[in-house]
Order: C-alpha cells, then sequence, then structure tokens
C-alpha cells in the first residue's frame, strides 16, 4: 500500500514539473546584430539597410544642393514588395522616414489627414472661437516638393540542397518643381542557406 502510494505521489508531482515546464516558456534577450538563422530576411538586415540608406540620401551632393538649407516638404511613399515573401513594408517605410526625420533637413507632412482633422478645421472657422485670420482651412496644408519611392526586390536559386537567396533594396529621390532624379542608391543582402537531409 505504502509502495503503491509513493509512485502515485511520483507520478503527480513529475506531472506538475511537466505541465510547468510546458507553460512556461524560455525567453532571453538576444543581440539586435546576431547570427543569421534563416535566409529570409531578419530584424537586423533590415534595420542595417535602412540605416545604410538614410546616410547615403543625408550625405548625397546632390541632395544637399537641391535642398539648399530650405528643409522642402518630402513624401515617402511605401516602398513595394517585388518578393515572394510577406515582409511589413510600412514599418520599414516608417522606420526610414524616422532617419529622415531626425535629420532636420526635411520636413514632412502626414497624408493620412483623418475626419476628426477636417472636423477640428471646420470648428475653428465656423464657430466664431478663433482669429478667422488665424483659422486653419482645408486646403492650407503643405505640398510635397521632393519624394522618395523604392522597391525590395529578390532573387532565388537552389541547387541541390543549397539555397542562395538575393535581396535588393532601391530607392530613388526625386524633386517635384525640376523633375529631376536627385538621388538613387541601392543595398544588397545575400545568404546562403542548406536544407538538411532528409531520412536518418
Amino acid at each position: 500500500m505504502k509502495q503503491t502510494l509513493w509512485m502515485m505521489t511520483g507520478v503527480a508531482v513529475a506531472a506538475l514539473w511537466l505541465t510547468g515546464c510546458a507553460s512556461t516558456p524560455r525567453v532571453r534577450e538576444v543581440e539586435l546584430d546576431r547570427a543569421p538563422i534563416t535566409s529570409k530576411l531578419e530584424p537586423q538586415d533590415v534595420r542595417r539597410t535602412v540605416e545604410k540608406m538614410a546616410e547615403s540620401l543625408l550625405s548625397a551632393p546632390g541632395v544637399r544642393e537641391a535642398v539648399g538649407g530650405t528643409r522642402p516638404v518630402l513624401d515617402v511613399e511605401p516602398l513595394k514588395n517585388r518578393t515572394t515573401q510577406h515582409v511589413d513594408m510600412v514599418s520599414i517605410t516608417d522606420s526610414l522616414r524616422m532617419q529622415l526625420l531626425r535629420s532636420g533637413m526635411f520636413r514632412f507632412v502626414d497624408k493620412s489627414t483623418s475626419g476628426t482633422d477636417i472636423e477640428f478645421m471646420d470648428a475653428q472657422a465656423n464657430l466664431g472661437l478663433t482669429d478667422p485670420k488665424k483659422a486653419i482651412r482645408p486646403g492650407q496644408q503643405s505640398a510635397a516638393q521632393m519624394y522618395l519611392t523604392g522597391a525590395l526586390s529578390e532573387i532565388k536559386t537552389q541547387v541541390g540542397r543549397t539555397v542562395d537567396q538575393y535581396y535588393k533594396f532601391s530607392m530613388t529621390l526625386k524633386d517635384l518643381r525640376s523633375g529631376e532624379l536627385v538621388w538613387a542608391d541601392e543595398q544588397e543582402i545575400r545568404k546562403e542557406s542548406v536544407k538538411p537531409r532528409v531520412g536518418f
């Protein structure tokens, strides 16, 4: 009887221990820059690319000449995804815009004017609570003078178990007043992975 009781107690303790292990994930903080673990795009690939693109744009002589200390209004179009992978291009575009905004070289307009914005402008203009000469009315927002476009493309090749994955970020900056392309650049990423053998 005692042996059976000890056995049941042991099984219960083991079950509780296994349940605890299964429900508690192992979490650890990792470096932003780490060795690649997949041939797909990884956060460090995107971060480094955004930093390099922003640095290239901000230091280009053609851009400095076109800007000339005037802080033109820049429109950053969402980057296009021409790959077979799901990539959050809106997030990448936001990160690039943030890098350029921090430089102080450009001004930006939020194109997503909401209904709340319009209602607020109408209230200022029509309720008589503000100076009519200072009230903001629709149609007075700044227009873009330059715009930035870009795309992410890929080429994937496989020979046997080896997969070669090539990515290219390309971007161009256009001056809307002159129609000139004042800057263009591209960043490349290439990764190789070997698929495991099937079987034992």
